[in-house]
């Protein structure tokens, strides 16, 4: 695979998506695939329901998957858990896409406003509308409110938009030369039988 996170890139995914108990148990996956919840609450003597708590956050978000086995001799399920680089990837795209949505939302409604704010520190800007409805006064502390210039926060966000284009496009790429490098191969096999 052409395309690869990591190691602790996805140790601290893991720990966004389900918190400091997610690292350990993502640590302890990548170095040993295929291990069972029992095994893992055992190793890092946290109680087993939490652990699968974990382990399903991680499965629904698309991080992890699981085998699923029945032990011989009870017929208890045992599920073996695993990290696919290919589902970590699909995470990664998934939120960029997510958040490029969010972004460009912001850009239009940025451009679309003019902006005024009283000037303090934690009081917010109001759109136009707003800051007429409040008859030009801050709702927070009161103060008067004045026009303000939005060109920053609008170049600050079209850079951001920029800039996770950039990433897509890149992997994007990497997922194209990694489907004909597979293709070449499979050419190539096919070819000396």
């Amino acid at each position: 695979m052409l395309l690869h996170i990591d190691e602790d890139t996805i140790i601290e995914l893991a720990v966004l998506v389900g918190g400091e108990n997610a690292g350990q148990i993502m640590k302890n996956l990548l170095k040993k695939p295929g291990i069972t919840d029992e095994e893992l609450s055992r190793l890092l003597q946290v109680d087993v329901r939490d652990v699968r708590k974990i382990l399903h956050k991680l499965n629904e978000q698309g991080i992890l998957h699981y085998e699923l086995a029945r032990e011989k001799d009870t017929g208890h399920r045992i599920f073996r858990w695993y990290v696919g680089q290919e589902q970590v990837t699909g995470f990664i795209i998934t939120n960029m896409k997510k958040i490029l949505e969010r972004l460009e939302d912001r850009l239009e409604y940025e451009r679309a406003h003019q902006f005024y704010w009283c000037g303090t520190r934690g009081c917010r800007k109001l759109p136009f509308e707003e800051a007429l409805d409040n008859l030009f006064k801050c709702p927070v502390c009161g103060k008067q409110v004045q026009p303000i210039d939005n060109e920053e926060t609008i170049k600050a966000i079209e850079s951001k938009i920029n800039e996770i284009n950039k990433y897509l496009e890149q992997i994007s790429k990497a997922k194209k030369v990694e489907g004909v490098h597979v293709k070449e191969i499979s050419k190539t096999l096919k070819t000396k039988k």
